[in-house]
């Protein structure tokens, strides 16, 4: 009988979790807006696109499209896991070395040493957006670092009882926290629970706890990057509920700040996209050029269009903010209704393949999976963040963990969590 942490974090409640949490965000309250707080057409229609999504998100976790490559006997690439974790961290290791050495300043300390929030704000735009040439490889380093292969990697160490696994599990946190990208922790230890929970070892005590950690780490994060907390120029209880759901608000905050950036910015930036899409670009459909790696294949002119949102939202253009917006809308500005449908369904597949793998270190990776889509496009996930990587690895190749880690997490039990 499968535990409550097991079904809690399975790939299939996740799913559905997800499912509630897009309807919600992006379906039901700007629906409530626009009937009854007099919100823009803008919501509506987003409300419409997150219904269209919805039903392709289930269509495509139904469809068996390539089921038969997670059944045991499939033919796949059989790697060393003490290769691939080598291979990963000596160039981490080499990675962030070179990072930190040519960085002008690291925000966590100078959060630290009292630096204000505009002063942190331009520090953490400098760390890597602002590198120019060949660094500017490096801000897509991270992403990928962050958001797969470490992730990935300390899954591997914990299946296999490694010695170096609490070390490497503190050396990724401090990197992700040392430039303040407040939530970037949660892809090193949601991972981690997940594979606990799925196994059975993680008790309801020891989930309670690491919950309330991680809260209080975001928070922190959050009161540092703000400067120690320094209030903005309006009160939470009177602001209009209009100017709540729109980058006019000032929170009053860290907790002001942590509760506005969760739950407004992604609903009233999912809406400023599609503004954007219909004021600066007439409507019509950018076919892929907000990516740069397609941009550059097909010959098209590339479009930041996260710029151009934010550029909307506080007036002024900046080369390191970006403003970005659920997948769905970057589906439609992209490419219409057939993009959401077509995308939401690869979604769905993919979710799908969490739930029949037998990998676990990739069935531990659907939190991340689901918390970057919440609020970022498909195609940045894919390409930018490395999961058009992982998802081939997914499907073709197998990370051996030797006897000892399927006497201790073992493969049967741990494949029953759908």
């Amino acid at each position: 009988m499968q535990s409550l942490g097991a079904k809690f974090f399975s790939p299939r409640f996740g799913f559905y979790l997800f499912v509630a949490a897009v309807g919600l965000t992006y379906g039901v309250a700007p629906a409530l807006l626009y009937f009854f707080a007099g919100a823009t057409d803008y919501y509506l229609k987003l409300s419409l696109l997150t219904l269209v999504a919805l039903i392709a998100l289930v269509v495509g976790y139904k469809l068996p499209v390539l089921d038969g490559q997670f059944r045991p006997g499939a033919v796949r690439v059989i790697v060393s896991s003490r290769l691939f974790n080598l291979c990963v961290w000596s160039f981490f290791f080499v990675f962030a070395f070179y990072t930190y050495y040519t960085a002008p300043s690291i925000p966590l300390i100078s959060a630290i040493q009292g630096a204000g929030a505009d002063e942190l704000s331009q520090q953490r735009g400098d760390f890597f957006k602002g590198r120019t040439g060949f660094e500017t490889i490096l801000l897509y380093l991270s992403t990928i670092f962050t958001t797969v292969l470490i992730p990935y990697s300390l899954v591997v160490m914990f299946l296999k009882k490694s010695p170096l696994r609490y070390l490497f599990l503190f050396v990724a946190f401090v990197f992700c926290i040392s430039f303040l990208q407040k939530s970037l922790f949660l892809n090193v230890f949601l991972p981690v629970m997940v594979c606990f929970a799925l196994a059975g070892k993680l008790s309801l005590k020891s989930l309670a706890l690491c919950l309330a950690l991680a809260i209080s780490v975001l928070m922190a994060a959050v009161f540092l990057s703000l400067g120690g907390g320094e209030a903005g120029e309006i009160n939470a209880g009177g602001a209009p509920l209009a100017e709540y759901f729109s980058a006019k608000y000032l929170p009053s905050g860290a907790r002001d700040y942590f509760i506005w950036r969760a739950f407004a910015v992604p609903l009233f930036t999912a809406t400023d996209t599609l503004l954007v899409q219909t004021e600066i670009f007439k409507n019509d459909f950018l076919m892929g050029s907000t990516s740069l790696l397609i941009s550059a294949l097909t010959g098209m002119e590339r479009v930041n269009i996260e710029r151009y949102v934010f550029q909307h939202q506080f007036g002024s253009w900046n080369e390191i903010a970006n403003a970005n917006a659920v997948y769905i809308t970057d589906a439609y500005v992209n490419f219409g209704w057939v993009g959401v449908i077509a995308f939401s369904m690869l979604v769905g597949q993919v979710f799908r393949w969490f739930r029949l793998s037998y990998d676990i270190a990739f069935k531990s990776l659907w939190p991340i999976f689901a918390f970057t889509l919440y609020s970022a496009s498909l195609i940045g996930m894919l390409i930018s963040n490395g999961f058009a990587y992982i998802l081939f690895h997914a499907l073709l190749i197998r990370i051996s963990l030797g006897a000892v880690a399927q006497e201790k997490f073992p493969l049967t039990t741990l494949s029953r969590v759908h």
